[in-house]
């Protein structure tokens, strides 16, 4: 009889840290897509931030010029200053 009662009780521990564990798991994969999402965001938001000012067509920061507080192509930039 106790035998069984310690069979019984273990086989309870083990089930609880089962249901515990997936809930764990769940929490955090939804935690994961979260910030996963936030980060995707803040990226899409800086490539549409890179955009020229005068056409809209999207720049090569490493080509293209940075002046009053907005991206430009180099040729757009030329004609606007003109």
């Amino acid at each position: 009889m106790d035998l069984l009662l310690l069979v019984l009780g273990g086989a309870l521990v083990v089930g609880a840290a089962a249901l515990v564990g997936a809930k764990l798991e769940r929490r955090a994969e939804i935690r994961r897509r979260r910030l996963q999402g936030e980060r995707n965001a803040e990226q899409e938001q800086l490539r549409l931030d890179e955009r020229c000012a005068e056409c809209g067509e999207a720049v090569d920061p490493n080509q293209d010029i940075w002046d009053l507080g907005r991206w430009w192509h180099r040729k757009c930039y030329r004609e606007v200053v003109r």
